[in-house]
Formats: structure tokens, sequence, C-alpha cells
């Protein structure tokens, strides 16, 4: 499995249409092969948003990525990929 995590700085006041757009671009993602959920956190107050979702391979997570290209962006955005393992047991 594999995590695609966005973090975005913006304004307090821009934080409503930054969040909008995210989930415009979730309802999206959602539907791509291999996306298994995900996660949108926002701090109002120091205007962050973290967007996460999860993959079942690195190369869906990276056919995902013309999506994220199209999807409105504000502010500062920092993006990471995390490959996660499976624990036994």
């Amino acid at each position: 499995m594999f995590a695609r995590i966005e973090s975005f700085r913006a304004r307090p006041d821009e934080m409503d249409e930054l969040l909008s757009a995210q989930h415009r671009a979730v309802g999206v993602v959602r539907t791509l092969p291999g996306n298994m959920g995900g996660y949108v956190l926002v701090n109002r107050e120091v205007g962050r948003l973290l967007s996460v979702t999860f993959w079942g391979s690195i190369e869906d997570r990276r056919a995902a990525d013309s999506e994220f290209a199209a999807a409105a962006v504000r502010g500062e955005v920092d993006e990471y990929d995390i490959a996660m393992q499976e624990s036994l047991g």
C-alpha cells in the first residue's frame, strides 16, 4: 500500500476555498483504480490542510497524478509518497 500526502499552507481566510477544491479532487480520485480511501485534515486557525490518499500500488498512485495536478491549488504545497508495509501476524 502507498500513501500520497499533500500539505497545504494558505491564509486562514482562504481555507474554505481550499477545502472545497480538495473535496472536489477527492471525489474524482475515489473513482480511480487502486484508490483505497483517504482523509482531509484541516486547521483553519493556522491555515494548514493535509490530504492523505491510500493506493494499492505505486503504479495506481502515479496514474492519479494527472487528476491531482488538475485540482485547484491555493497557497504553498508540499507533496510526499510513503510506502507502507503490512504488519505480519
